[in-house]
């Protein structure tokens, strides 16, 4: 039976845009015995993304989403892991499944991207076939954001992370911006405000919730009710380390960093492993695993 899974494209397509080549389209089936199938294509990065130097990570990227029902039980579904490393050169490699948690019955094969800014290559690793994909990426445009995840949830991070990160790339010292109080749209009180600092994993990280007030009426609703973002920013490694959204309609956002090191990682998660047939790819190019079925696939 044919379950194309737009989750599965949502996740990928932001997964392979932090790694510097964009998915284009991706499917995958479910067969009778619950063996799955599919395929994912990439299309070629435009430039190299400009890379962090000297802020080597580990960790596990984890991805959340807690829902609770109006008899108060809380319904939680982890959405995205994803392995990655950093070292000192810029260099990063992520790991992840090529489908979303929870939803199969056996195993599928894990998507592998490495960036190279140093030798100006990024690879995506088919690890059924043995195949490492190699594209030959230009270097960044001159002024260009640094390699940073920045979560796109609605939040503080969709608008004052963007400042942070371009911050980042340009000042040597970059800070958070400023706790404000912007324009409020028709029915919506904005504001935003600093939470100090903590410590992640023995990372310092800034804190910064965003409020949003929706007035009585503007949503439907007959009462106002509060949307509330918080994001914890590391100047030190350029990174979102902890991002929450809770909105009352939906539930509570979280990404967070799981086994966080800032220890070097080893110089051979950045390199193509033995065994693997380099393809140099000039174009978009597309992975397959498992059994494919007969006729055209759909998107």
């Amino acid at each position: 039976m044919k379950r194309p899974c737009a989750l599965l494209f949502l996740l990928l397509l932001l997964a392979a845009a932090a790694s510097g080549q964009m998915l284009a389209r991706s499917s995958f089936s479910t067969g009778p015995d619950g063996a799955t199938h599919g395929s994912a294509t990439f299309q070629l990065p435009a430039h190299m993304l400009q890379p962090v130097l000297g802020a080597p990570y580990s960790a596990e990227e984890i991805s959340e989403h807690v829902q609770t029902l109006a008899s108060g039980v809380h319904i939680t579904q982890t959405t995205s892991r994803v392995k990655e490393w950093r070292d000192s050169l810029g260099r990063t490699r992520t790991e992840r499944p090529m489908t979303h948690l929870g939803r199969v019955a056996q195993e599928v094969p894990t998507l592998i991207q490495i960036s190279d800014p140093v030798a100006g290559y990024l690879y995506t690793l088919d690890v059924e076939k043995k195949v490492a994909h190699r594209v030959a990426a230009p270097p960044p445009p001159e002024g260009s954001l640094a390699d940073n995840r920045v979560y796109v949830h609605g939040g503080v991070s969709s608008v004052l992370f963007a400042e942070a990160a371009a911050a980042a790339a340009t000042a040597p010292a970059p800070k958070r911006p400023a706790a404000n109080k912007k324009p409020s749209v028709r029915g919506q009180d904005v504001t935003t405000e600093t939470l100090g600092t903590k410590t992640i994993d023995g990372v310092v990280v800034e804190g910064m919730r965003q409020t949003t007030v929706y007035a009585t009426g503007s949503q439907g609703n007959d009462a106002p009710f509060s949307v509330v973002s918080e994001d914890w920013w590391s100047s030190e490694l350029k990174l979102m380390l902890l991002s929450t959204r809770d909105d009352p309609r939906s539930g509570v956002e979280t990404h967070r960093f799981a086994d966080l090191s800032t220890q070097e990682p080893a110089q051979a998660l950045f390199m193509v492993p033995g065994g693997y047939t380099v393809a140099d790819e000039t174009d978009s190019f597309t992975i397959t695993w498992g059994v494919q079925e007969q006729g055209p696939s759909q998107p």
